[in-house]
């Protein structure tokens, strides 16, 4: 039985690319908690025909009330120039732009992928070298793209100093879609405490 209407607007950015399936499974655990679901593969953002696929989405980032993105091993289409960001992306900053409540979710071949490179060396007549990972590319790839960990390091403000200052920059990692129901499950089940987080995000005294 689905819970009553709390017209609370999630939008959910995502790359679709072999995730279809979960992305079928997020929209109705969030419609079935009452919210309104913003996500673009469902067909539930506000189109508007004089303008481009990436405007609309970043029309319903600008609507919504609450932001759910996930950062895969695929970063996804609408790079529209060279060196560009992708619709995904380019929604992600776009929440960050609002300081609007947020959860991302990171699929663990991104994070893993981080870890391997983030303390490796190359060894170059006999010295080693620091690899620098900004200089590090696998665009297009369908196995890992090195874009998505450069959303990751932007997700958990990876450049910010010191660490200890650093706020919100959670990232939930997943394996499976049972880990991404369960995170979702804890976070969206009670209307009431994600309205609080929007209110306190306003400056609006509970």
């Amino acid at each position: 039985m689905s819970a009553k209407r709390n017209h609370i607007k999630v939008f959910v950015a995502s790359t679709i690319y072999n995730f279809e399936y979960p992305l079928k499974q997020i929209y109705e655990l969030l419609d079935g908690y009452g919210y309104d679901v913003l996500m673009s593969h469902q067909g539930t953002i506000l189109l508007d025909s004089l303008q481009s696929n990436l405007q609309n989405c970043l029309n319903g980032v600008e609507e919504c009330d609450i932001f759910l993105g996930f950062i895969r091993p695929d970063y996804g289409s609408g790079v529209l120039e060279k060196d560009g960001l992708s619709i995904t992306h380019q929604e992600f900053e776009a929440a960050y732009m609002r300081n609007i409540p947020r959860f991302v979710l990171a699929d663990y071949r991104v994070a893993f992928t981080r870890s391997l490179f983030k303390d490796s060396f190359i060894i170059e007549d006999m010295t080693s070298k620091r690899i620098d990972f900004d200089k590090v590319s696998f665009e297009n790839s369908k196995v890992m793209d090195t874009r998505s960990i450069r959303m990751y390091n932007q997700a958990i403000k990876d450049k910010e100093r010191p660490a200890s200052k650093r706020t919100g920059n959670w990232v939930q990692e997943y394996v499976n879609p049972e880990d991404i129901k369960m995170h979702l499950d804890s976070q969206f089940k009670y209307p009431e405490r994600i309205q609080k987080l929007i209110d306190k995000s306003k400056g609006i005294a509970s």
